[in-house]
């Protein structure tokens, strides 16, 4: 075999085409890789706020439930008018909204 400067020039042109195309493959995989990465985050994500939004619900739920049970025995408001000092007082507050 003859080495000379065009036999190297030709190896390292091949070379070269071949880390190229090589190169474009090994990016592909690791993309594919990443896009069911993120899937598979996203999915898990969606799981636990779904999972978070159960609890929220069932913590409401019960949290009503236990104020039904709780509300008959709370005092109610009197139906008194309030002084003349009371109603002005609500008049300033209700002139700052």
């Amino acid at each position: 075999m003859i080495i000379d400067a065009q036999t190297i020039i030709i190896t390292l042109i091949i070379i070269a085409i071949g880390s190229y195309f090589g190169l474009g493959l090994v990016r592909q995989f690791a993309l594919s890789i990443a896009q069911e990465n993120h899937d598979a985050n996203v999915a898990l994500d969606t799981a636990e706020e779904e999972k978070r939004l159960r609890k929220e619900r069932d913590a409401d739920a019960a949290a009503e439930f236990a104020f039904a049970k709780v509300a008959p025995l709370l005092p109610t408001p009197s139906n008194a008018a309030p002084s003349s000092a009371g109603s002005s007082h609500e008049t300033v507050q209700a002139a700052d909204v």
